[in-house]
């Protein structure tokens, strides 16, 4: 199902909503789920992917040559709105309102929403590993998205990259567990990012919401029952607007203090 797009709103809106949004400590979660890939100009050779980060529950990849800046206002608006989200809409069976909120916030951050999806998904098989599954929404986004060859087949690597990396990573990895624990609400995100030679920054993110009906504790690299849990999937394709996040970077750090730091983790891909 189609999510419809938010209307354009001014830069006084978005600073007004960026500044009543709780993401206050006491029953705190962090949990990203959205996805998918948008155009982007994209010429020369292909670079090789090198980092990745976990931002609360997602996994966020860039696509070497990102400026730092532009990588630290990713981390931290899609931090800052999945922590609006997991505040508002806590419980697994909230899924749909939980994206529709996520994007609201990444757009009111600076993001322009160019496509979203919200829909059931299901695994092959009688056993699956989330990481798979993962990778293969966000392959649909991207092809969903028509970006040109050489740059879905870049961000897609990327991503997969990422994944690969986060296997091998232990410190990484205990803080995505860690913050999926603590978000409570099941579900994760993959996301891809890349910036053109123009400096467009695109973001591609797909999401996984499960509602289990097992004590299972962990989310990625281990087999799942395919019967013993409900499965959605958010896809999304986003741009950032340098001039509207210039504008609310300052809102956005004040709000989320130390999580900026203690919830996201950079690591060599």
């Amino acid at each position: 199902m189609s999510v419809q797009s938010n209307p354009v709103v001014t830069l006084s809106d978005r600073l007004e909503r960026l500044n009543e949004y709780d993401v206050s400590v006491d029953n705190i979660i962090s949990a990203p789920r959205t996805l998918s890939i948008g155009s982007v100009p994209f010429s020369g050779e292909i670079e090789k992917p090198d980092r990745a980060s976990i931002v609360g529950d997602g996994v966020v990849s860039f696509v070497s040559g990102m400026s730092e800046q532009n990588k630290t206002d990713i981390q931290h608006t899609y931090l800052f709105a999945s922590l609006v989200a997991n505040k508002k809409y806590p419980r697994d069976e909230q899924g749909k309102e939980w994206y529709q909120l996520f994007l609201q916030v990444m757009q009111d951050s600076g993001w322009t929403i160019l496509q979203k999806y919200y829909d059931t998904v299901s695994a092959s098989g009688k056993s699956f590993k989330m990481d798979q599954l993962a990778l293969k929404v966000l392959g649909s986004a991207v092809a969903a998205a028509a970006v040109p060859g050489p740059t879905s087949a870049l961000m897609l690597k990327v991503a997969g990259d990422a994944l690969a990396a986060l296997q091998a990573s232990d410190k990484p990895l205990q803080l995505f567990d860690q913050n999926i624990k603590e978000s409570g609400a099941g579900g994760f995100g993959l996301a891809t990012c890349n910036e053109s030679e123009h400096g467009e920054v695109i973001m591609a993110l797909g999401s996984v919401r499960f509602i289990k009906r097992t004590n299972q504790t962990k989310v990625l690299f281990v087999d799942w029952d395919s019967s013993s849990v409900d499965l959605y999937k958010g896809e999304s394709h986003m741009t950032m607007v340098p001039a509207i996040v210039a504008r609310t970077r300052a809102t956005i750090i004040a709000k989320l203090g130390d999580r900026a730091q203690t919830k996201i983790d950079e690591y060599e891909i």
